[in-house]
């Protein structure tokens, strides 16, 4: 009597695979797979990063429209037009005068002499220690007035990884100069 799972295909062989052949496809996949998860951290940490973006560019218009209103610019986020939900106060800049988070990322307004404007950067994560920022006078040889990308080295959140690795590899952006505890980087 034949069982149901030893059917026999055209030639008289017992239906199945053979280990070799299932050691093939696990690795196989295995190959896929690690072609596949650094390209899908990626695309994450860029979607997050597009959010954060958003998030940067409204801030700064509110703290463009408080210069022009007052003729200074602003060292709490109380002083601007903006409603903001984020409560927590972790730094990603330790020099910041006035600081939001939400766990993943922090918000600030920097006053100091030369580097007055706003950041966000990363708090958590494998890009940790990457961020954005907005300086209405620039002092790192970026267009001024815009957006450009930031990796920290100290004073704050520190990157972990190699140099380049967030703005350069992620963003495509050009390398300026290392200033104020950031290598700055002009976004494209």
């Amino acid at each position: 009597m034949n069982k149901i799972y030893q059917k026999s295909f055209f030639g008289g062989k017992n239906a199945g695979f053979t280990l070799i052949e299932l050691l093939v496809v696990v690795l196989i996949i295995g190959i896929l797979a690690a072609v596949a998860l650094p390209q899908y951290t990626k695309a994450v940490e860029k979607s997050r990063a597009a959010q954060a973006l958003t998030t940067l560019k409204s801030m700064s218009q509110a703290y463009q429209a408080y210069y022009m209103a007052n003729g200074d610019y602003p060292t709490s986020f109380e002083q601007l037009d903006l409603d903001m939900e984020w409560t927590g106060n972790e730094k990603w800049y330790s020099m910041a005068a006035d600081t939001r988070s939400n766990g993943d990322w922090s918000l600030q307004i920097v006053n100091e002499p030369g580097y007055k404007g706003v950041y966000i950067g990363r708090l958590t994560g494998e890009y940790k220690g990457g961020g954005f920022g907005f300086l209405p006078e620039n002092p790192v040889g970026l267009d001024t007035g815009s957006i450009f990308c930031g990796e920290r080295t100290y004073s704050g959140i520190v990157l972990e990884k190699d140099a380049n690795s967030y703005c350069g590899k992620l963003f495509n952006a050009t390398f300026t100069k290392t200033a104020g505890g950031i290598r700055a980087y002009q976004l494209k």
